[in-house]
């Protein structure tokens, strides 16, 4: 049976770098989608996720979610292994996965380095994505801290795995071990 990972966590966590290392290892064949695909491909009308989102922001985030998913089914049911990579978050990171029953082997990895190892990630690549997160007054760690709170609403479930410190190929590594045991969903 194929295997679908979803692999989440916040921005600057290493999802993008470590997903198509890992879809590398695990096919041939594999696939991978990262979810900003998706936010970038509404050009007109985007409205972005803050700390309290409007209902159209919701309504695409979720298309955002259902398009890969579409994605990852469609590889999936060609024969290929898939991973996504994307910030979903709480009640949606069940929703995604089980989706896939029946169809593939859902496995999860929650990437969770420590802030300090994430402002230094963002502020490498020269970008602020917690812009819509870091409130008057509040430092880029807060606003870290403070989108860090989604993932307390994930299901404890799959492997959490603390990448301060680790190349991404070491990561991918630990996500592999026992076949993908820990990440099992």
């Amino acid at each position: 049976m194929q295997k679908v990972v979803l692999i989440t966590g916040m921005q600057a966590a290493g999802k993008s770098t470590i997903a198509p290392l890992l879809a590398s290892r695990l096919g041939p064949p594999a696939a991978t989608v990262d979810g900003d695909v998706y936010f970038n491909a509404v050009v007109a009308g985007a409205v972005g996720m803050t700390p309290d989102p409007s209902p159209e922001a919701l309504r695409q985030l979720l298309l955002r979610y259902d398009a890969s998913a579409l994605v990852a089914r469609h590889y999936l049911e060609a024969g290929f292994d898939f991973v996504c990579s994307d910030i979903i978050l709480g009640e949606h990171v069940a929703r995604w996965l089980d989706a896939f029953e029946g169809i593939a082997e859902p496995h999860l990895v929650v990437l969770t380095p420590s802030v300090d190892s994430i402002i230094e990630r963002e502020l490498a690549r020269g970008s602020n994505s917690y812009r819509d997160w870091q409130g008057p007054g509040m430092t880029l760690a807060d606003a870290v801290r403070s989108l860090q709170t989604g993932l307390s609403d994930i299901p404890h479930r799959g492997l959490w795995l603390d990448t301060t410190g680790q190349t991404a190929e070491q990561s991918v590594t630990e996500i592999l071990t026992n076949n993908l045991k820990a990440a099992r969903w």
